[in-house]
């Protein structure tokens, strides 16, 4: 009897082992995928993929590139919700600013629902399996941090304060955005 169950304490260790492998590979292989076909500084952002997408506990879960996308958007949308409450705290403490950059940062909360609007979609496109309209959510999605900015530094010359969070947001929705597109957009490119 003893024997049996060490067997099958054996057998859900190893199992959870193989399992666990299985995720660290597909997350390495799928943010190379992702570093290369990013413009971004190649070593910086596949290490930044792997960290970003390893910090959530689902992700050792994953079986495939499709759950594995699902938790990439999933981090988007708990990036952009965590950048929207940075915004709605500034505007909240009134700290030194001008009415027209008060009037950016309103604009900024406005495109950050959009933008978690989106990725809920793409959420939904996920399950579907219309991995056409995850691409394009996500590449709207991806688009709000960098329109916030634009607000900021157009011909206002005022200076965002949000700046460096909206870099990662970007990076963040990139990832799930390359992670879709290098697995059902166009799979030969890299």
């Amino acid at each position: 009897m003893k024997f049996l169950i060490y067997l099958v304490v054996l057998l859900f260790l190893s199992n959870g082992y193989t399992a666990n492998r299985v995720a660290d590979s597909l997350i390495r292989d799928s943010c190379k995928k992702s570093s290369k076909s990013s413009k971004q500084s190649e070593p910086h952002y596949y290490n930044f993929c792997i960290a970003s997408i390893s910090e959530n506990p689902e992700s050792q879960k994953v079986k495939n590139i499709d759950e594995l996308t699902m938790v990439g958007v999933k981090n988007a949308i708990s990036n952009m919700t965590n950048v929207k409450g940075i915004v709605e705290k500034i505007l909240k403490e009134r700290k030194k600013k001008s009415k027209l950059s008060e009037k950016m940062l309103r604009q900024c909360l406005k495109l950050y629902s959009q933008g978690n609007d989106l990725l809920t979609k793409s959420l939904e496109y996920i399950t579907l399996r219309d991995f056409d309209k995850v691409h394009n959510s996500l590449r709207n999605a991806r688009v709000v941090p960098r329109e916030c900015e634009m607000g900021f530094n157009d011909d206002n010359k005022q200076k965002s304060p949000v700046t460096k969070e909206n870099d990662v947001l970007f990076d963040i929705v990139n990832i799930a955005q390359s992670f879709n597109y290098n697995a059902h957009i166009n799979p030969y490119k890299v």
